[in-house]
């Protein structure tokens, strides 16, 4: 199970987030994502084009696309957006991809062609939950202990939701953000639970990943893919913040302490009131 963001080469656009796949159009069936400044591909999705052919493999790195017989466009350093641009399509049109195997230098680069199809999506529509919706109540496995668990057992908390993945490049900025709120928002104790929710294909690589990087001062957890489509996510990292009565507060916010500030001090003043 992997997702890519930042927009989506077999799927749709979000900006914001770790890697991509592609399908707005249609498109070939390659999940993309950036290593250091390459695009590669991530995974191939299921009965997609690629999938059928069997000539392009995770691993591989994108370095030019072209549109039927028209000439080659280098796909530029890091531009994510760019390649799932080029490789979107009308269905049924070719697309021509100048790769470079994993494993191998650009010496041995080569062009594999693939006749753009329909996808079918695994994830979300990217259409992210509203505020004062009710958050759904997902499943989530805690990565402490292997116990099961509910949303719901957060009710009456605030709850700081990010969903993320070991190989998801910017998630890792934001868990390094995540880890630290503990200690910046000392008043956060008891009042807000930060759960960090990996996607990953198995709870066994979070956990490695999680004790190398000694990221222990907030909830981790894995779900599964029900979790991420009821959240509706296109990609990751994307975060909600989910108020006491279990409503969405923001989805993906850019000023996200200071949306959890607000709430917690709203509920310090009823507290206030009621002494």
């Amino acid at each position: 199970m992997k997702i890519f963001k930042y927009l989506a080469l077999a799927s749709l656009v979000m900006a914001g987030a770790a890697e991509v796949r592609s399908d707005e159009l249609a498109g070939v069936g390659v999940v993309l994502g950036v290593k250091g400044t390459n695009i590669v591909v991530r995974s191939i999705l299921p009965d997609s084009p690629a999938a059928a052919q069997k000539s392009i493999h995770a691993g591989d790195q994108i370095m030019a696309v072209a549109q039927d017989k028209e000439p080659p466009v280098e796909v530029q350093s890091g531009k994510l957006a760019q390649a799932v641009a080029l490789i979107r399509g009308p269905k049924g049109t070719t697309v021509r991809l100048t790769i470079v195997p994993a494993g191998v230098d650009s010496s041995q680069a080569q062009v594999v062609s693939f006749v753009r199809g329909d996808l079918k999506l695994p994830w979300g529509d990217g259409v992210l939950l509203p505020n004062g919706t009710t958050a759904p109540d997902i499943e989530m496995v805690a990565l402490g202990n292997g116990t099961s668990e509910r949303l719901s057992d957060y009710s009456g908390k605030i709850v700081l939701l990010e969903f993320w993945a070991t190989w998801c490049e910017p998630c890792q900025i934001k868990m390094a953000d995540l880890q630290s709120y503990s200690s910046r928002y000392p008043d956060w104790k008891d009042k807000v639970v930060l759960i960090a929710a990996s996607v990953d294909d198995s709870s066994d690589a979070a956990i490695k990943h999680l004790k190398a990087k000694g990221w222990e001062q907030m909830h981790n957890v894995w779900v599964r893919t029900d979790a991420i489509k009821a959240y509706h996510l296109e990609g990751i990292p994307t975060a909600y913040v989910i108020d006491r009565q279990g409503r969405i507060v923001a989805a993906n916010p850019s000023n996200l302490p200071e949306i959890v500030n607000h709430e917690v001090q709203t509920k310090q003043g009823i507290e206030d009131k009621r002494q």
